[in-house]
């Protein structure tokens, strides 16, 4: 196969706050890797003469990275809103139940990988229902890159999601011995679905097996009262998953909003990851995770849409709300970092820096194409337009997503 050049400008995130414009730039792709990318003419003078040129209308940003949602809340995603218990109790684990049916299951996967590729997402991390059929049809029908988990609830939940559990340790490692340890994630949905000695089951589950940790962590106040009520010797909500030892290098833990200073003490300590959700917590009426601490205490954290907490899959709504809620609390937050934790970083938190997140040669061609072309001097307020108006526009303004250099939506 002959190299393919495709020719944009190009905008590239580097880290927090840097990113790199190229007006007219080229990314070279061979076997959907990348092989190069820079200014167009640099490039083509390090190529053949007859390489295939194909001159894109837009700008060539990475693919996206969601590194919390549901997908089996999809079919909701914004229908419900309420307080975090009440709504789960009374919305979300209702729909979930219906995914004893793998024909549901099927339809609604096809569909939600149809949406999210036409957004601009390309990898991420994705709870299930508890029924090991439909988390296996979401990877059998997985479009790019994702890791997926099976929630586990063994109580304090309907019976019509706990009978499907496989929190018993040796049903669990059953089912794990099947999956692709490479998409496959631990999955406690959060600790009111597991007792102490469940998780710490899962702890050593973990210990033993490379797959990734997700789970939530501190929401909200009436999920921290129910944590102090069911675990009562824990020092803290941190402190019930420390004692599992759920805590890694491999954890990503979702929201992290109500936390002590000796919580964000002890995930750095860990080295585990935060999913910040901005619009799912604005949705739910929860408080602004605050972005200031997780800075002061250096936790690495990337963003995600908690779909269907969040009320739209398209990630460039996400960043919309986290550079808004944050700028409204009086926190400094740039453009360039909400491109960053949309794309990069979430590709480190996934473990997969090394084969994808941004543009750099030798990783995976997975990227989108976004509407307009900026003059070199004021790339920062054509990204913010990118990021304007309502999030069903959003969720179109897209033109493109190739994977692996293939036209995908």
């Amino acid at each position: 196969m002959m190299e393919k050049i495709f020719r944009a400008p190009i905008l590239n995130p580097i880290d927090a706050n840097t990113w790199r414009f190229y007006q007219d730039g080229a990314l070279g792709i061979d076997r959907g890797i990348i092989v190069r990318m820079g200014d167009f003419a640099t490039v083509l003078n390090q190529v053949d003469a007859d390489v295939e040129v194909d001159e894109l209308d837009g700008v060539i940003v990475p693919g996206f990275v969601d590194v919390h949602l549901h997908w089996v809340q999809h079919r909701v995603k914004g229908r419900f809103s309420g307080e975090l218990l009440t709504w789960l109790q009374g919305h979300i684990w209702p729909e979930e139940a219906r995914y004893v049916d793998t024909d549901l299951a099927q339809s609604a996967a096809t569909r939600f990988y149809s949406d999210v590729l036409r957004a601009g997402t390309v990898m991420g991390m994705s709870y299930s229902s508890p029924h090991a059929d439909a988390t296996q049809i979401a990877l059998a029908l997985m479009r790019g890159d994702w890791v997926i988990g099976n929630v586990l609830m063994a109580i304090h939940a309907p019976s019509t999601l706990t009978d499907y559990s496989l929190h018993d340790p040796d049903a669990l490692h059953a089912f794990m011995r099947q999956m692709n340890m490479t998409n496959y994630a631990l999955t406690p949905r959060f600790a009111p679905n597991l007792s102490a000695a469940s998780l710490k089951a899962l702890g050593q589950i973990a210990a033993e097996a490379p797959c990734l940790i997700q789970t939530h962590l501190a929401e909200s106040n009436a999920e921290l009262q129910w944590v102090k009520e069911l675990f009562p010797d824990a020092a803290h909500y941190t402190e019930v998953y420390d004692r599992a030892g759920l805590l890694t290098p491999r954890t990503i833990l979702g929201h992290c909003i109500e936390m002590r200073d000796e919580e964000w003490r002890c995930l750095r300590a860990r080295g585990s990851w935060v999913a910040h959700c901005p619009t799912s917590n604005e949705a739910l009426g929860n408080r602004r995770m605050p972005l200031e601490q997780v800075r002061a205490y250096n936790i690495p954290f990337a963003l995600a849409s908690d779909i269907g907490g969040g009320p739209s899959h398209s990630m460039l709504h996400v960043m919309q709300r986290f550079l808004g809620v944050h700028r409204e609390a009086g926190v400094s937050v740039a453009p360039q970092e909400a491109l960053y934790r949309s794309t990069k970083a979430g590709a480190e938190c996934m473990g997969r820096g090394s084969i994808g997140g941004d543009l750099t040669a030798g990783k995976r061609a997975d990227f989108v194409l976004l509407p307009q072309k900026p003059a070199a001097d004021s790339v920062e307020a054509w990204f913010e337009e990118c990021l304007s108006g309502k999030s069903a526009d959003l969720e179109q303004r897209t033109l493109g997503t190739w994977l692996k250099g293939e036209r995908a939506a």
